[in-house]
């Protein structure tokens, strides 16, 4: 079993009321999505107890703890300030944030191998990469029609977007670009909403697809080569039973 995810998550054992504990899960998940993506990357191979390391804030000063509360998830809990953290501005929140992480890690570390400075590595490397979680989801060629389309991926704080971009491949620059999504900073939000890029010779249209491979955002080519950022959007309802 190798290590997969890690959460920074403060649930209902955390003493915090619903409404601040919604707004912290919130505004920290981009950085959550971030380790999780590249901790894959390491294929660190854990005793088969876990996938998972959350760190849980806590209000009481003295929880400092370590359990297995679900399946193949590891958990620490650690004191949390909510005045010092309310007075704090973005870039502080965030260092916070990897502070946190950083003593849960610790705290894991005492009881299971992990891959303790690896993740402190990777903590710095998001530091050092301007507190910034954004990824190029999909490139495709369309030599036919002489284009590279490109879709990005921005996840922050407050929220997540994705933006295409399109490039003529004889000049090489980019000559349209927008963006398609928006949503707030939650995975279930908009993970299921994009997939791939074709080229629907019948309708002349780009398609983004999304993740059951079904046309959900449209776009003319006839707009795409008049520099005309249009798109329809494909809404399916979920089949019901005939009663």
């Amino acid at each position: 079993m190798k290590l997969r995810y890690i959460a920074l998550h403060m649930n209902d054992l955390s003493g915090y009321n619903d409404l601040f504990r919604i707004k912290f899960n919130e505004h920290s998940r981009f950085i959550s999505n971030y380790l999780s993506i590249h901790v894959r990357k390491l294929k660190f191979e854990t005793d088969n107890t876990f996938k998972m390391i959350s760190v849980i804030p806590s209000q009481k000063k003295e929880a400092i703890t370590f359990q297995i509360l679900a399946e193949n998830v590891i958990n620490a809990t650690v004191p949390f300030d909510p005045k010092k953290y309310e007075e704090m501005g973005e870039i502080e929140k965030y260092e916070y944030y990897l502070a946190l992480l950083e003593e849960g890690y610790r705290i894991c570390a005492q009881h299971k191998n992990i891959p303790l400075d690896e993740l402190i590595r990777l903590n710095q490397q998001f530091r050092d990469g301007g507190y910034k979680n954004e990824w190029i989801h999909k490139r495709k060629v369309f030599k036919d029609l002489g284009l590279d389309i490109t879709l990005y991926c921005c996840f922050t704080s407050s929220e997540f977007r994705l933006r295409m971009g399109v490039v003529n491949r004889e000049s090489k620059k980019e000559f349209l670009s927008g963006t398609v999504l928006v949503t707030p900073p939650y995975e279930v939000s908009y993970e299921y909403l994009f997939k791939d890029i074709v080229y629907d010779q019948d309708s002349h249209s780009i398609i983004i697809t999304d993740y059951f491979n079904r046309p959900k955002f449209i776009f003319l080519i006839n707009d795409i080569f008049n520099k005309r950022f249009k798109f329809e959007i494909i809404d399916y309802k979920l089949e019901t039973e005939e009663q």
